[in-house]
């Protein structure tokens, strides 16, 4: 007697649920289960998506920075190849200095397709090429007086330190690493949060997805363990 006395509130519990709405519902609740799994890969695909695209921006900063730091070092190397040049007279030194050129116009060239797109950037970015210009046309037009008159060459030089015309470049440059270094932080900040946001947002929707499934296979295998009139077949003598 105690053991159909404990059974009987469960039957009926069931017995609301098969003939109520719950019972209609199972189905649909898995169906709603599996297409919110489905949104929480796709979410979760596009997390990873994000996470490539938020690494190659942060590469792509971290590039800018090396290149404006090696313009720097372009622009020092080209001014020692001309003092080399008009100390010792060694022709190895014109190789050398078209060899700085050329490494200077890749940089400039590669430096233009990064900040291609960043308008504060770009207009900072023409000044600086236009600086440079101004800076090699100097520096080749003393490579090319070293063998007609090496004094004048010697004196212009120490002229051109002494007024620091390299200034202005070297300010500008900074100016251009500070911006990267503060687009770098602010780059990596917000793709922390994008990911661990879309992150959490794939852990909810699983979660979810897991409780309506497992409602829905639960009220589904019920409803099928179950058949009419079993309830008052259990209930007479």
């Amino acid at each position: 007697m105690s053991g159909i006395a404990d059974h009987r509130p469960r039957t009926r519990f069931w017995e609301f649920l098969e003939v109520g709405l719950l019972q209609q519902i199972g189905f649909p609740l898995l169906t709603v289960s599996l297409v919110l799994f489905v949104g929480a890969m796709v979410l979760m695909g596009a997390n990873v998506s994000e996470m490539h695209r938020s690494y190659a921006r942060v590469q792509r900063v971290n590039d800018s920075l090396l290149q404006i730091a090696m313009v720097n070092a372009d622009i020092l190397r080209s001014e020692m190849i001309v003092r080399g040049y008009a100390l010792s007279g060694d022709p190895v030194y014109v190789t050398w200095k078209d060899q700085a050129e050329r490494n200077l116009r890749n940089r400039l060239a590669a430096l233009s397709v990064t900040f291609s797109g960043e308008p504060a950037e770009e207009s900072q970015f023409e000044q600086l090429r236009a600086m440079l210009r101004e800076h090699s046309a100097t520096w080749d037009r003393l490579m090319r007086l070293v063998p007609v008159d090496r004094q004048r060459v010697v004196e212009e030089m120490v002229a051109y330190g002494k007024s620091a015309r390299r200034a202005p470049i070297e300010r500008l440059l900074s100016r251009l690493r500070t911006q990267e270094t503060a687009l770098l932080e602010q780059r990596q900040l917000l793709a922390e949060d994008q990911v661990a946001s879309a992150y959490r947002s794939a852990v909810g929707i699983s979660t979810l997805a897991l409780i309506l499934g497992s409602l829905g296979f639960a009220f589904v295998m019920q409803s099928r363990r179950r058949k009419p009139g079993s309830l008052v077949g259990r209930s007479q003598p």
